[in-house]
């Protein structure tokens, strides 16, 4: 039986300011947003004839062809454009074309333009009646060499199209609709997560560690709106990026498949669900593909994106090795049901030149996996690689019988086999993967951005670490969130990088509720410098209001910053919630408790200031909230070389150099850790106090509000406290 599956992976809110968008998309906001507000009413409506979801679904469960394709949404055939539907305005320069397309009772809806061509300055926008759900803009950036334009799901039974246009154009674009797809399964928007089985292993846990280059080859594919598999970017002989990616003939079919796809990259759980994985984002994704070479007896296609993946999809291309060699052992991943990215290991060597009992398959060219030792393969792994012990593509993924239950016999296509079975240009990778004819019989793998263009992810989950919603524990509510307490404010610590510019962040999201929808019942998400001195949040850099309602529960949700930011040093994100509505729940997840306190990234805002989570008496755990952030042309921090210290103790006093620069240091020689430091004079009384993260960084304490005397200095943490002499000398 094919692996394959139709259904759609759950899209999370995308968001610029309100909004989401699904594709290499390029922001803003509809021409109409803001105005025609009594006009939406009257916005016309074309609707779909009625069709039943339950008759739908139940004549695919009768159907007993085993290679037929199974769909979670309906096709209807249409003729929809700005020449025989919807209505016209103008605002401000601008023309406006807006048509709403309804199919009752569906639970998603996705559109192809079969013509998409846009004058400079055109764009298009896909949004949910709410606003709260928005594809675009698209503009002449996303035209294809097909003129198709294939966009990416929408929850829900209802869609507006708008298509702004300047009215100083001289050319006018060309719009038509031709398929309207009624999604008649919850494969989309709502649908639980955990299709998967629960033996399938998330990315993150430590035992696919070795694959975590590898992972970012790895796109799920939607094709044609209805079908789902999966595919490896590969690199070629040529070294020069070309966006090749290698499935199962199965899936792409034609030409016409290869053009209507939507490639979506980074669709994985943050963190290692042992006990259930977390729904990532399905928001990078790319439309349109060229066919290069395709084989039904091979079951392979090969097919060249139409844009390189942009850098902040952190694409990698993978090697491969067209050996007929058996390695040790092997791993694939892929994306099954529908389900996160997962990885699947065999210990073992594979069978090669094995033959898989489908008619119309070639005999004896493909590796079969016995047994999986970790993980299988499900529905919807199709065309996922088969990567050799030295993590390189050999193989692409047909089909088989694994399952949790019943773990073997599964069958990769050899990709030595596809590599030149026939003369063929069309039917062979060769032509494409080796186009300079090297001859060579495996290449490494190759990241295609450098720095610095190269971006990167920065996530503080540990191997195999576990998130969790915690509760307050002598109170309501929870840690992270709406607490009795009343914490308003809260932030993760972000100490690598020296310098980066920020595009985007995530966030994952426990709880979102709320009653009413009025203008307390928002989310600000924050981005903070640090405070050099304290080392706690200081300076607000960036902030984005979300609705609570635009954000998905148990979900990572992905924000994108309307403008790039580029920081130096430790930085902070965060988010502020308020109390004023009753109904408003909102909390992030965090991990389970820490051992350290320098693994502790998490702060909230107690009685005014910045602390740790630690440090506050009715939370007092360590703890890393679930906040990844995206950043590009990254320098990493160098740690400092820490000087000779003076006594035994953990905490250290030096004095500068230059004693006209009336400052001494303190510094800490043990692990990372929040006090409070208080100065006192030979009477003891108190100079000063503050609070602060003691770190290994030399900490500057200024001196000169201190005359020439011995001191004492005090550092309190929760668990020891120390006490240094200090002399301090004025120059006369």
């Amino acid at each position: 039986m094919a692996k394959r599956i139709f259904f759609l992976i759950l899209i999370l809110i995308f968001i610029v300011s309100f909004s989401s968008e699904g594709q290499v998309s390029y922001g803003g906001s509809p021409a109409s947003f803001g105005h025609f507000k009594s006009a939406l009413l009257e916005l016309p409506v074309i609707d779909m004839l009625p069709v039943s979801n339950f008759d739908l679904q139940l004549k695919e469960v009768q159907s007993k062809n085993q290679s037929k394709k199974l769909t979670f949404a309906k096709g209807f055939d249409v003729d929809i454009s700005p020449d025989n539907s919807g209505i016209w305005d103008v605002s401000n320069g601008m023309r406006i074309w807006r048509v709403a397309i309804r199919s009752k009772g569906a639970y998603s809806l996705n559109i192809l333009f079969d013509r998409a061509i846009l004058p400079t300055g055109a764009s298009i926008f896909i949004y949910s009646p709410d606003h709260q759900i928005l594809r675009g803009a698209f503009n002449a950036n996303n035209e294809q060499t097909s003129g198709m334009l294939p966009i990416f799901p929408l929850q829900g039974d209802e869609i507006i199209v708008e298509y702004n246009e300047p009215e100083s154009v001289t050319t006018r674009g060309e719009l038509h609709i031709s398929k309207v797809n009624h999604g008649y399964k919850n494969a989309i928007g709502t649908r639980p997560l955990g299709e998967a089985g629960l033996c399938n292993m998330d990315v993150y846990c430590q035992a696919a560690a070795v694959m975590i280059k590898e992972k970012q080859a790895v796109v799920q594919l939607v094709i044609a709106g209805t079908d789902l598999c999966t595919g490896t970017l590969v690199n070629n002989t040529k070294r020069d990026k070309t966006p090749y990616v290698l499935t199962a003939g199965h899936c792409i079919t034609s030409a016409s498949d290869a053009q209507r796809t939507v490639f979506s990259f980074n669709y994985e759980s943050p963190y290692c669900g042992k006990s259930g994985s977390m729904n990532g984002y399905a928001d990078q994704t790319m439309t349109g593909s060229i066919l290069r070479a395709r084989s039904d007896s091979l079951d392979f296609a090969l097919v060249e994106l139409e844009m390189l993946p942009p850098p902040s999809y952190r694409p990698y291309y993978a090697g491969w090795d067209r050996n007929k060699t058996i390695p040790a052992s092997s791993r694939s991943i892929h994306h099954p049901k529908g389900d996160v990215k997962k990885v699947t290991i065999d210990f073992d060597p594979p069978v090669g030149s094995a033959t898989y009992s489908q008619s119309g398959k070639a005999q004896n060219v493909f590796w079969l996996i016995k047994k999986w030792d970790v993980g299988t393969t499900e529905a919807g792994s199709s065309g996922g690689p088969l990567f050799s012990n030295e993590n390189l593509v050999i193989g692409s993924l047909t089909g088989g019988f694994a399952s949790c239950d019943s773990n073997i016999d599964d069958y990769f296509a050899m990709f030595s086999y596809q590599w030149s079975f026939t003369n063929m240009v069309t039917r062979q990778l060769k032509r494409w993967l080796d186009p300079v004819n090297t001859g060579e019989t495996k290449i490494e793998s190759l990241d295609p951005y450098v720095s610095p263009s190269v971006c990167n992810q920065f996530s503080d989950v540990l191997p195999d670490e576990k998130y969790e919603l915690a509760k307050l524990a002598n109170g309501r509510g929870y840690i992270s969130g709406h607490n009795s307490l009343r914490t308003t404010s809260y932030a993760q610590e972000f100490k690598t990088t020296e310098k980066t510019t920020l595009s985007a962040f995530s966030v994952g999201v426990a709880k979102a509720i709320t009653g009413v929808n009025n203008s307390n019942s928002i989310v600000d998400f924050q981005i903070y410098s640090i405070n050099e001195s304290t080392g706690v949040p200081g300076t607000l850099l960036k902030s984005v209001q979300m609705p609570i309602k635009s954000l998905r529960a148990a979900a990572m949700n992905f924000v994108v910053l309307d403008q790039p930011l580029t920081i130096a040093g430790k930085y902070f994100i965060g988010y502020t919630i308020n109390y004023s509505n009753s109904s408003d729940t909102v909390a992030i997840y965090s991990s389970v408790p820490r051992a350290g306190s320098d693994q502790n990234r998490a702060f909230c805002v107690v009685g005014g200031l910045w602390e740790p989570f630690y440090w506050i008496p009715e939370i007092n755990l360590k703890t890393s909230l679930l906040i990844n952030a995206y950043g590009c042309g990254t320098t990493f921090a160098q740690s400092n070389p820490t000087p000779t210290p003076i006594g035994d103790k953990q905490f250290k006093v030096y004095y500068p150099i230059d004693p006209a620069l009336n400052v001494f240091y303190l510094i800490n020689s043990g692990k990372e850790e929040y006090g409070r430091v208080s100065i006192y004079d030979m009477l003891g009384r108190k100079i000063s106090e503050s609070q602060r993260m003691l770190t290994t960084t030399p900490m500057e304490i200024g001196s000169d509000q201190m005359g020439s005397s011995v001191y004492f200095v005090a550092v309190e943490t929760l668990t020891k406290r120390e006490v240094m002499k200090v002399k301090v000398i004025r120059n006369k």
